[in-house]
């Protein structure tokens, strides 16, 4: 009862709905597994940061970049995990990787958190496809561990912020071990903070986090670390360079292209970090908290790989690059969320918001689902720069043709098979009360035969 039936759906019972599949609209099923408070969160979010990308026409976070491209080379023999299909040992890949500022788009001298992001293409001769893709950055664990605490801290003041840090002083750790004065890209330690979950050749599974590392071991994890001068950085999350620094502005951009150009290029250890996936859903909430590394001495970091980044991309291809943290397969895969309360909804949610947000700056045209969750939110966005995304290509429908030809058996008062009826096709059933389709056919109710 007072609803409204979607042509290309299908409903089985009369108020409670059972199925709903619009395989012509789009359906994305990181919407589909959300609960309303989830949706609404997420629908709130997508709007301020599109709004926010269309007004800047770039990038909300790690606006500027400097990219380049390589291969990854799997270890010929990896310890401490089982066999699996992706970082099997001697398997190489191609590689592009993206070094940017989180907040700092005018100024490499600004003490700012610093990223790398990943994208590790298929093996397969001739085949462009990314089989994932990955980002990271600097410092071990991130201050918000559900997606509902990153939309509080995006929207509330540094004042707020302070008082929430005090009650949870590792959030606060979190804001300033991510902040590093750096000289070099290429000297940095890089850490995923959020993890997946690996599926071994053998079917065991296990949590897993990444990093990368600098080829050279005398560089430390430390490099580049600032001192706290507050309980949190200033309201723009960079601080201004010191006023006796005089390198350029993009220093650390041309660092890593000389780097680059360099005999050699820039050369990167791959490391993971795996531990079992605990029995208990408590348990793997605590596990899957990004705001607290995991510890090293139980859960060390195993080197997998190394990475060799030879070739400079230029400005436009570094802008085109996008990274899409939901690309996922069986045997590497994103682990999902139904609620902004759990642990996993901080990657779960961020993929679908990332995604959004790259098809709006570069004015693609938006599926239906994700339109309609944009246009729920708080914040008026105007989409008309992006149109509706057309279905995909499926078959046209054949016009249907009304016929009163068939065929068609009518359960009589008593319940027993009586006279012939008619089903038109097409038609929507109307349903008033808690009645099934075979108490319809008892009443004579015309019923939709699609």
């Amino acid at each position: 009862m007072n609803s409204i039936l979607h042509e290309g759906s299908m409903y089985i019972g009369s108020q409670t709905r059972v199925i709903t599949k619009k395989p012509t609209s789009g359906l994305d099923e990181r919407i589909e597994e959300m609960d309303m408070a989830y949706k609404k969160v997420v629908s709130n979010l997508s709007a301020n940061l599109a709004t926010t990308t269309m007004n800047a026409k770039a990038r909300y976070f790690h606006r500027i970049g400097v990219s380049g491209k390589g291969y990854l080379k799997m270890y010929d023999k990896i310890d401490g995990i089982p066999m699996h299909k992706i970082f099997h040992p001697g398997k190489s890949y191609p590689i592009l990787i993206r070094h940017s500022n989180s907040l700092s788009a005018d100024d490499d001298a600004r003490i700012d958190a610093r990223g790398a992001s990943l994208k590790i293409l298929s093996d397969e001769p001739g085949s462009n496809n990314a089989l994932f893709d990955l980002t990271l950055k600097t410092g071990k664990a991130f201050y918000a561990r559900t997606l509902a605490d990153f939309a509080s801290w995006f929207v509330c003041g540094l004042a707020a912020r302070e008082e929430l840090v005090k009650k949870f002083p590792h959030l606060r750790e979190a804001v300033w071990n991510s902040l590093r004065n750096a000289n070099s890209y290429a000297e940095l330690h890089y850490y995923s903070n959020i993890c997946r979950l690996l599926r071994f050749n053998d079917g065991q599974e296990m949590y897993v986090k990444f990093k990368l590392r600098p080829y050279d071991k005398s560089i430390g994890e430390n490099t580049g670390m600032v001192k706290p001068i507050g309980i949190l950085p200033p309201e723009t999350g960079a601080i201004p360079r010191d006023e006796n620094d005089k390198r350029p502005l993009l220093f650390l951009a041309d660092d890593f292209k000389n780097r680059v150009s360099s005999p050699g290029g820039v050369h990167y250890v791959f490391q993971i970090q795996v531990r079992p996936v605990p029995d208990d859903e408590a348990t793997r909430d605590v596990a899957l908290d990004c705001t607290r590394p995991w510890d090293e001495n139980d859960f060390p970091y195993i080197d997998v790989g190394e990475i060799n980044i030879t070739e400079n991309l230029s400005k436009e291809e570094s802008d085109m690059c996008e990274f899409n943290p939901y690309l996922k397969s069986h045997e590497l895969d994103v682990i999902p969320a139904t609620s902004n309360s759990q642990s996993a909804s901080m990657d779960h949610g961020r993929s679908l918001i990332y995604e959004i947000c790259q098809y709006v700056r570069n004015k693609r045209p938006l599926p239906e689902s994700w339109r309609n969750l944009i246009e729920q939110s708080a914040v008026k966005v105007d989409l008309s720069c992006c149109p509706m995304a057309a279905a995909a290509s499926l078959p046209k429908k054949q016009p249907q043709k009304v016929t009163l030809a068939r065929t068609w058996i009518k359960i009589g008062e008593d319940g027993f098979v009586g006279s012939r009826a008619v089903v038109m096709p097409g038609v929507h059933v109307k349903n008033e009360g808690n009645l099934s389709a075979l108490t319809l056919a008892m009443k004579g109710e015309i019923i939709r035969s699609r």
